[in-house]
């Protein structure tokens, strides 16, 4: 009998069975077809008022592209809170209905492998999120019809519900690998998918409200609403890249939580976290290079929210990764030895579970980070200067950067009133001008670089509270939940002392501002202006400006100082109880393996003897008690005397001094 081929990846990839059984399964019953039979009818019963509702008493149309635009909108927001109410329904049970099941265990039995499992899970709830959209096409091809709409409107706007709708679905199955009751999961699911969906539907209705006032309000707004082909090409395709990373990690996630516990469940999320460092600073870089940017302030607002995004994105390596177990399972380990040597000792270690090297990777990878996001300021910086050669945007960023024109972060700002340091400025040549923009930018850079020290430093204290929590004998799980309190602790306690002591005039709760991060992020970009400030300006005006920037540069300072204290403290604390923890694992498994014989007295022997030797040898015998630890060995009995013989087994056997057991009565 031949045997069967296995099939190959990419069979196992698009033909997965788990997937066609669900997709089966759920075609054949009613659940599907009266879900989405009540969703047509809802959305042609919406199309027909409208189009009731628009027409005059003649039933005509008086401006089509207006009922266009109108229907069109509603129907996206019709389709979005389908999303938000219906979708969960498909992906939330799909793992926790196994277990109430009980079929979980026969799952696990199949050839399937954990990955193919969490996949064919995904992939039936996001095809059957799918048939909702497909089915509206129709229905927004009729809105299209009356005008009004821009096709790469349209086609932006469905791209954007089906990565909401994918979304959802993986949250809902990896939210049903959390626990094995269908209820919670699907409570968990519903509460993100209503957070979600209002955030959008939120913005959704205040740009086609308000566009036109919030355009002119926050002039990036505009090149949301009304963008280039490049920067649309852009935002979706970021928009795109950021749901593939937040599903990959719940995809990830969700398999670990199918694997056995002896089994690698770090190498696929730490290569995971590497490639995320490096794509989310290419976006950032991206941005600053392909879209307008309206105003100084802007660009450098969506600098700082970059590095504050990533360092958040670190935070969850920083909890996880050092939380795990310090010694690696048996399983692992000949799985390590059996790679390249030559691989493993360039750095391939990092990559497979334990603690140790968790920390090690979380480090690595913020540091990679932060100097990929220096990158990205530098890009920033550059095209800033590039806009220096239109003298009316020179004029711009140098009010914004004198205070002159109080631009909020989005660009936007009020006309300002004609002012000295304006008269000044008119007066100065446009080279004197720019000169002074560039040292601002200089400065200012400086600030960011100081964010990025006190975001890093953060990122890696975080760590170390995380491994040392775990080498304390605590869980994985819960290690990952006290590192987070912990660091919460820290961000808010801190700041709340400093608001406390500064509204009462306390100076010493005041100085509590110093240990915190939030504050010594502030302080530092502050600090950068503050200091480019005083370095362009001129006059009594200079002083004032040069000893603030000197208390902001000793607040973040002394933030950084003290957290990298902290940072080596448990550092050199953790890498002594790694030692005492190899050094004890060593003894156990490079000890002599042959257990030591057990040592018996000859009164125990003795009693074996006569049990074996007994008449009624298959009646239960109690087993003789277990000799003490470390019982010294019998003596050796005393030689017979001369002449005289040992006796011999066989007597022992025969011997009648034994009396048989006492026979039981016998019944009338």
């Amino acid at each position: 009998m031949e045997a069967t081929e296995s099939p190959g990846f990419f069979k196992r990839l698009f033909m997965n069975p788990l997937a066609v059984r669900e997709l089966r399964v759920a075609c054949r019953s009613w659940k599907l077809v009266i879900i989405l039979t009540a969703y047509l009818l809802i959305q042609a019963a919406i199309l027909a008022i409208w189009l009731y509702v628009s027409s005059n008493s003649k039933g005509m149309y008086e401006d089509p592209t207006s009922i266009g635009r109108g229907l069109f909108t509603t129907l996206a927001a019709v389709l979005v809170v389908v999303v938000m109410l219906v979708f969960p329904a498909f992906s939330s049970t799909a793992i926790a209905s196994e277990h109430e099941r009980k079929s979980f265990d026969l799952l696990l039995l199949t050839p399937l492998s954990p990955w193919e499992i969490a996949l064919g899970k995904f992939t039936a709830a996001a095809l059957q999120a799918s048939i909702f959209l497909v089915a509206t096409v129709p229905l927004f091809a009729i809105a299209n019809l009356f005008g009004g709409i821009d096709p790469g409107v349209f086609f932006v706007t469905l791209w954007l519900l089906i990565l909401l709708s994918v979304l959802i679905s993986f949250v809902g199955v990896y939210a049903s690998s959390l626990v094995k009751k269908a209820i919670p999961a699907v409570l968990v699911t519903y509460l993100f998918a209503f957070l979600v969906g209002f955030v959008l539907l939120t913005c959704f209705i205040v740009l086609q409200i308000g566009a036109a006032l919030a355009a002119a309000a926050f002039p990036l707004v505009s090149f949301f609403t009304n963008p280039s082909l490049g920067e649309g090409v852009y935002y979706v395709t970021t928009l795109t890249v950021t749901c593939a990373i937040y599903c990959t990690f719940l995809f990830l996630s969700t398999t670990n939580r199918l694997k056995p516990t002896s089994h690698n469940k770090s190498t696929a999320l730490r290569l995971f976290w590497t490639i995320v460092t490096i794509v989310i600073p290419v976006q950032a870089a991206s941005y600053f290079l392909v879209s307008r940017l309206p105003s100084h302030n802007a660009a450098v607002g969506t600098l700082i929210l970059g590095a504050v995004y990533v360092a958040l994105v670190l935070v969850v390596p920083a909890l996880t990764a050092p939380a795990e177990a310090p010694v690696p399972s048996r399983r692992v380990r000949r799985e390590m030895e059996k790679l390249p040597q030559g691989l493993m000792n360039g750095g391939g270690k990092i990559f497979f579970p334990g603690g140790d090297r968790g920390a090690l990777h979380t480090a690595l990878i913020t540091v990679v980070a932060m100097l990929l996001m220096v990158i990205v300021g530098w890009v920033c910086m550059g095209q800033l200067e590039s806009r220096l050669d239109d003298k009316a945007v020179l004029m711009q960023d140098y009010q914004q950067i004198n205070g002159i024109d109080r631009a909020s972060l989005f660009g936007g700002g009020r006309t300002p009133s004609v002012t000295p340091a304006m008269m000044a400025m008119a007066t100065k040549p446009e080279s004197e001008l720019r000169d002074s923009v560039k040292t601002f930018y200089g400065h200012e850079f400086d600030g960011y670089l100081a964010l990025l020290l006190v975001l890093g430093v953060t990122v890696l204290v975080t760590s170390q509270i995380t491994w040392r929590l775990t080498l304390s004998g605590i869980s994985k799980s819960l290690s990952g939940v006290l590192g987070g309190l912990i660091i919460v602790v820290l961000l808010i306690v801190p700041f709340l002392l400093g608001l406390l002591g500064k509204s009462v005039g306390n100076m010493d709760e005041e100085k509590a501002f110093q240990f915190s991060p939030i504050w010594a992020s502030k302080n530092a970009v502050e600090w950068g202006k503050t200091s480019g400030r005083a370095a362009i300006t001129e006059g009594p005006s200079v002083a004032p400006l040069e000893t603030k920037a000197d208390t902001l540069k000793w607040t973040w300072i002394t933030y950084t100082a003290a957290a990298s204290s902290i940072g080596v403290a448990l550092l050199g604390i953790n890498l002594l109880s790694r030692k005492k923890i190899l050094e004890r694992v060593k003894k156990l498994t490079e000890g002599d393996g042959t257990p030591e014989p057990v040592q018996a007295t000859q009164a125990q022997v003795e009693q074996a003897i006569a049990a074996v030797t007994a008449p009624d040898a298959g009646a239960p015998v109690a087993p003789p008690p277990m000799p003490p630890a470390q019982v010294m060995p019998p003596e050796a009995p005393p030689a017979p005397p001369p002449g005289e013989e040992l006796p011999d087994f066989n007597d022992v056997v025969t011997d009648d001094t034994h009396e048989p057991p006492p026979e039981p009565p016998k019944e009338d």
